[in-house]
């Protein structure tokens, strides 16, 4: 049974969800603000954690803003709407500092969140819902399947709200489960998902931007709706000037087209000069093939999905780098022997972290070592390993590609002591 009660929002969490204190108890509630004095409506528990639902704020916070979004409340794509952008960068670059602080030396180079992107999400995966006005595309609420409608995403870039209408208008989505859209610099992947092969698509572009469309059935299979298929491609910085990687549906990419380029600024300017770079959960070469086409590198790069592979070797190939980029698992055993003794060594491993290759580094052991960790908790813990290895963290950068989401990435520059 839902039970009514009061309680004081004290602080934000990486999630976005906020820490409210009720008779003591530790309570999770999405859409509070910090100072908050809110009547809530416990829920049941969620993965063995508290929650509960806003009712009503009785007092608000200094920090509290009308969120500009219409559907903030309901949908669950954005968990930071009811703060400023400049409260979000305190909050996100504060939950890196925090996770890393025991790392950190007096004279390590300390770069809180620099700068914010609103309407830049070229990645998304829309989900059909069902109204009285027809099928529809849009986002999850918070913690259900239940999807909600909005007019136009404010994260989402102006290309990909034109899409999406241009797709529920013209598109049959009875039988498809969910849309994903990928936006590059030449065109746009679109990826429609479901049991049944959708009806062959016409139209071929929008307001001169190509579109490409695909169907990605149950099994994961993704075939092309169209022939011949598009091929299209992301412009990324290799120091004074652009290369281009080709990138496919399947093909994993950064959400935000700005700051992906920003990361891969950031790994050029800490790498330096370098001759051999090693690259581990390499995808499609976002990370080192600019670094390497920027100083003459080779790269020795792995990944376990064997589509990336295939695709980072392309894209090697295609620029004239000099690699060898092979299928691994990195959380067992693999040849570690082409990764020895790099000058530089990049990490870019998933939410769950590289515990299994930071327990490695003595082994390995790279010149520096530059580490992307999506979940600052795993990244913080993997760093602490690479202390134990012999190695001290230089800089650390907050990077926030996700405007609004309770998302925030950590940049880790490692040194040999």
């Amino acid at each position: 049974m839902e039970v009514s009660v009061v309680g004081r929002a004290e602080k934000l969490l990486p999630g976005g969800e906020t820490l409210v204190r009720v008779d003591g108890a530790s309570v999770l509630v999405a859409n509070a603000v910090p100072g908050d004095l809110l009547q809530l409506k416990m829920q049941a528990k969620r993965r063995g954690v508290l929650r509960a639902k806003i009712e009503k704020v009785v007092e608000p916070s200094d920090q509290r803003m009308k969120a500009v979004c219409p559907v903030a409340d309901q949908c669950g794509g954005c968990a930071m709407q009811s703060i400023s952008t400049a409260d979000q960068a305190s909050v996100k670059s504060a939950w890196v500092s925090d996770a890393f602080k025991l790392l950190m030396d007096s004279d390590t180079d300390w770069m809180p969140v620099q700068t914010e992107n609103i309407g830049c999400r070229r990645r998304l995966r829309w989900f059909i819902g069902n109204s009285e006005q027809g099928r529809f595309l849009g986002f999850y609420a918070p913690a259900s399947h239940q999807t909600v409608r909005h007019e136009s995403c404010m994260v989402a870039t102006a290309e990909l709200n034109a899409v999406r209408q241009l797709i529920e208008e013209n598109v049959d989505l009875a039988g498809l489960e969910s849309v994903q859209a990928v936006q590059l610099d030449d065109g746009v992947h679109l990826v429609l998902e479901g049991a049944v092969r959708p009806d062959l698509i016409e139209i071929e572009e929008l307001d001169g931007l190509k579109l490409q469309w695909w169907w990605r059935d149950n099994n994961r299979i993704t075939r092309p709706l169209r022939k011949p298929v598009q091929a299209f491609h992301d412009l990324l910085p290799a120091g004074e000037t652009d290369i281009s990687l080709a990138v496919g549906p399947d093909d994993f990419v950064q959400g935000q087209r700005a700051g992906n380029r920003s990361l891969i600024r950031q790994i050029q300017d800490w790498a330096g000069p370098v001759n051999r770079v090693a690259d581990l959960f390499c995808g499609i070469g976002n990370l080192s093939l600019p670094l390497a086409a920027a100083t003459g590198a080779k790269v020795f790069a792995a990944e376990l999905n064997p589509a990336s592979v295939r695709a980072a070797s392309a894209n090697a190939k295609s620029l004239g780098i000099a690699s060898q980029i092979v299928v691994a698992n990195l959380f067992e055993e693999f040849d570690r022997s082409p990764y020895i003794g790099a000058d530089v060594l990049i990490l870019d491993p998933p939410r769950r972290g590289a515990k299994r290759l930071c327990h490695q580094m003595g082994q390995l052991l790279p010149k520096k070592i530059i580490m992307i960790s999506c979940d600052v908790a795993a990244g913080a813990r993997d760093g602490a390993l690479l202390r134990q290895q012999g190695y001290r963290l230089k800089a650390l950068r907050a990077v926030d590609l996700f405007a609004f989401a309770g998302h925030v990435e950590a940049m880790s520059l490692w040194e040999q002591m």
